[in-house]
């Protein structure tokens, strides 16, 4: 299809990977129109089809996405359109191994600055899901990091803050697929600003008019 017809069927494109590990280091783009995401790229190289429906299948357990029947589609839960959670999402799925699993249990993360492990609980509070942070290990100041893990929410999970320690999602539902997505990044805002520059522009370097790294 031309760039004009995939936007017409599949919406604005989302977020681009520029360059898949696991597939030929070919460009796909994540599409959003209305509740439904679809997974795409321009490249036509044999097996294309199974990858694409790969990327999604993982979007949907990652995620706690709705697959559908059509190839490379998946419809977002009531809720759950937050964009920016989507797009680490998306290129989780991308990069990620094939064989791996999504995690159960507590959400945690170690801090790579550093001792402490940070943990996400999720509680209904005054009608609303607020997710608290705790840390557990040797730091002077914890509050601080912990401080620090809160913004990073609200600035890649579009959270709103709800006390120095916790926050909330916009709809005030739970969404611990998304708090377990974006723990890593939440931790350490300058890494992954530093991260989401370079991948920016290698996404300008293999992109023109959306017309992906084939």
């Amino acid at each position: 299809m031309r760039v004009s017809e995939v936007r017409k069927n599949y919406g604005k494109c989302l977020e681009l990977v520029s360059m898949d590990p696991n597939f030929n280091n070919i460009s796909v783009g994540l599409f959003i129109k209305k509740d439904i995401l679809t997974v795409w790229s321009y490249s036509k190289k044999d097996q294309i089809n199974d990858r694409l429906n790969s990327i999604r299948d993982k979007m949907v357990e990652f995620g706690g996405l709705q697959s559908l029947d059509s190839d490379y589609k998946m419809r977002i839960p009531e809720g759950a359109l937050i964009e920016r959670p989507l797009k680490f999402l998306f290129s989780q799925c991308v990069e990620m191994s094939p064989e791996k699993k999504p995690e159960t249990g507590p959400i945690t993360a170690k801090d790579n600055k550093t001792k402490l492990t940070f943990f996400v609980d999720g509680a209904f509070k005054d009608g609303k899901y607020i997710y608290t942070v705790t840390a557990e290990g040797e730091h002077e100041k914890p509050g601080l990091r912990i401080r620090a893990v809160v913004g990073g929410f609200i600035k890649y999970g579009e959270c709103v803050r709800n006390d120095v320690d916790s926050f909330c999602f916009p709809d005030q539902k739970s969404h611990d697929e998304y708090v377990r997505v974006l723990l890593p990044y939440a931790r350490n805002v300058s890494a992954v600003e530093q991260m989401l520059e370079a991948n920016e522009q290698a996404g300008q370097m293999t992109t023109q008019s959306l017309g992906f790294s084939q």
